[in-house]
């Protein structure tokens, strides 16, 4: 494949993190909520594991068997050091080889934490016949992406964060060096304390996070 990242940004690697919501067991809650039993979890997987931080956590403290994949070269290898120790098996393969792949389980529960919001189609669908060949009967497809109202305080940085780059960066430079700058032009604007800073003062705090 002459265009082996497909779009995705590779100069820089995803955050570390661990994220709660992958935890099999809080769907627990969502289920009995609505009156439904909720499955026995014993094989689960990861779509898009970023550094792998989350799958290798619940690996290693608890009786489900995880799997994974995450295309990134760089994360996967970082995440497969971990799974060596926490029991994950995890892989660098593309959303449509790891479907292919003969050697994986059934799962009793599949997740994709903030990817399906900027995948391209084909990726969506990959996904999708992944989940309906590999999910079992009864089984839970978790999916988690951005959404208003939640992220709509935040989105004019993000616009204008975008809109510094498309206008004033170097298409020359890199984009580590791109990203600062667009953060620096922010920082200074709301150094000014604009309106929308004083009516969103999480935003700042957001932005002195990214900063980092």
């Amino acid at each position: 494949m002459s265009n082996w990242n497909s779009g995705y940004i590779t100069d820089i690697n995803y955050t570390y993190g661990y994220y709660t919501m992958l935890n099999p067991l809080h769907m627990q809650l969502a289920f009995l909520n609505q009156g439904l039993i909720y499955p026995k979890v014993t094989t689960a997987c990861e779509l898009g594991y970023g550094q792998g931080i989350s799958v290798n956590i619940l690996a290693a403290t608890s009786n489900v068997e995880w799997y994974g994949t995450d295309f990134n070269p760089a994360q996967a290898s970082f995440a497969q050091e971990f799974g060596m120790v926490s029991g994950a098996k995890l892989f660098d393969d593309s959303f449509e080889e790891f479907a292919n792949r003969t050697d994986l389980p059934d799962f009793d529960f599949i997740a994709t934490h903030g990817i399906w919001s900027w995948i391209a189609p084909e990726h969506k669908k990959q996904i999708l016949d992944f989940v309906k060949r590999k999910l079992k009967v009864g089984g839970v497809f978790y999916i988690s992406y951005n959404t208003y109202p939640g992220w709509s305080s935040f989105a004019p940085v993000r616009h204008l964060l975008a809109q510094y780059t498309d206008q004033m960066a170097s298409k020359g430079r890199g984009i580590l060096e791109n990203v600062d700058d667009s953060l620096n032009f922010v920082n200074r604007l709301f150094e000014n304390e604009p309106a929308y800073c004083r009516l969103n003062p999480i935003v700042a705090e957001r932005l002195k996070d990214l900063k980092k």
